[in-house]
């Protein structure tokens, strides 16, 4: 469990870090994009799946960062396929049903989740006063229960979740933040967020 102190720490962590990760991007499409953090909880394995399903979507496509050091886990970005062929529309300029989108698509949404996971996995890095090392980002598409049904349940048995509204000129882009860390790392962060709530 979380206690209400440290959930609101996590949430100020994490809005610092979608706050640059917005920034960039609005340079990007030259337009203004909002991105909030409503919701942050700490949820089990088995309950990961009944909280990507309220994207009412299965067809999404994901990014996924890898992170190690003193902290080790994965940072998600999940939207369903419509936000994100919307969304490279908006990069690029083109028709979300354009050739260029499907021939580009996979490659800006590594870049959108690279910039975004990487501003907020960096808030963490500095909020914390640890280094963390990242991974290249690798992309996903199809199935959610299929692209995150072989995560080693062991490993992440205990996973905090961020669900991100996104919004960009006029047009709803639902999407998910998923960050997850292996138990003794979840561990090492409670004690953290402790010292931080302290002061």
């Amino acid at each position: 469990m979380l206690t209400p102190q440290q959930k609101d720490t996590i949430t100020e962590i994490i809005n610092i870090g979608v706050g640059k990760g917005s920034a960039s991007l609005s340079q990007m499409i030259d337009g203004e994009i909002i991105l909030n953090v409503p919701y942050v909880n700490l949820i089990s394995f088995d309950q990961v799946f009944s909280e990507l399903r309220k994207l009412q979507v299965s067809d999404v496509h994901a990014v996924e960062l890898k992170f190690s050091g003193e902290y080790e886990g994965l940072a998600n970005i999940i939207l369903p396929e419509d936000s994100a062929k919307l969304l490279a529309s908006l990069l690029i300029h083109e028709d979300p049903d354009s050739a260029a989108i499907v021939e580009m698509k996979d490659g800006l949404m590594i870049e959108v989740g690279n910039i975004i996971l990487n501003a907020i996995m960096g808030s963490f890095g500095n909020m914390l006063d640890v280094p963390l090392d990242y991974h290249m980002p690798k992309s996903y598409q199809g199935d959610i229960t299929k692209i995150y049904g072989e995560l080693d349940q062991e490993r992440f048995n205990q996973i905090l979740i961020c669900r991100t509204n996104f919004r960009i000129r006029d047009k709803d882009i639902s999407g998910e933040i998923l960050i997850m860390y292996e138990m003794s790392s979840f561990s090492k962060l409670k004690s953290v967020l402790d010292k931080l709530v302290e002061g």
